[in-house]
């Protein structure tokens, strides 16, 4: 028994352990390579800049985004949330399933109305509107 138990946590300390060892081991390449000349690195007022995308940047100043976004990026992450929610339970469960009956259905259905209810009262305040 010990050793069944074991075996079903190795592949979990390997992907662990794995997951560990490939980021240091990139930095401690990268710092080698950057002792002995096999990756200069080269610096650039670009490269130093706040957008380092090869272009130089449009101001000096990072411009403010409109707070009109955070709403809608709040909503999207609750529906998107939602919807990696329902997916697996519509797949495992079904609508009614004979080993659970309705309690499932009654779960997700109360998820969906709290959902709702928020998304109605962010509608009704008026976050949804670009100009006030």
């Amino acid at each position: 028994m010990e050793q069944s138990y074991l075996q079903e946590y190795s592949l979990l300390l390997i992907f662990v352990a794995l997951s560990i060892i490939v980021p240091i081991g990139m930095l401690a390449a990268a710092k080698f390579g950057s002792k002995f000349g096999i990756t200069p690195i080269r610096s650039s007022k670009i490269k130093k800049s706040a957008y380092e995308g090869g272009h130089p940047a449009f101001s000096e100043k990072p411009s403010l985004f409109s707070f009109g976004y955070f709403y809608y990026a709040l909503l999207f992450v609750a529906f998107d949330v939602e919807t990696v929610l329902i997916f697996p339970w519509a797949v495992s469960h079904g609508l009614i399933t004979n080993v659970w009956g309705i309690i499932p259905f009654l779960g997700i259905m109360f998820f969906l109305a709290v959902l709702t209810v928020s998304f109605i009262y962010v509608w009704l305040k008026g976050c949804l509107e670009w100009i006030k």
